[in-house]
């Protein structure tokens, strides 16, 4: 998912969970720096979805 980027996520599986439940929401892609985010930061982002992830 983010090999392409060189990005190598804090935590994979989180990481994977967060960019499904942002594309079902956005319903688009996301842009590079979004999921450059996402990796970096996966647990502090999971902080915004109370309860819709199983972490």
């Amino acid at each position: 998912m983010m090999d392409g980027l060189g990005i190598e996520p804090v935590d994979e599986d989180l990481a994977f969970k967060l960019v499904q439940l942002c594309n079902a929401q956005t319903g688009r892609p996301l842009t590079d720096d979004e999921l450059r985010l996402i990796g970096g930061y996966p647990r502090e982002l999971a902080l915004l979805f109370p309860g819709q992830l199983d972490d």
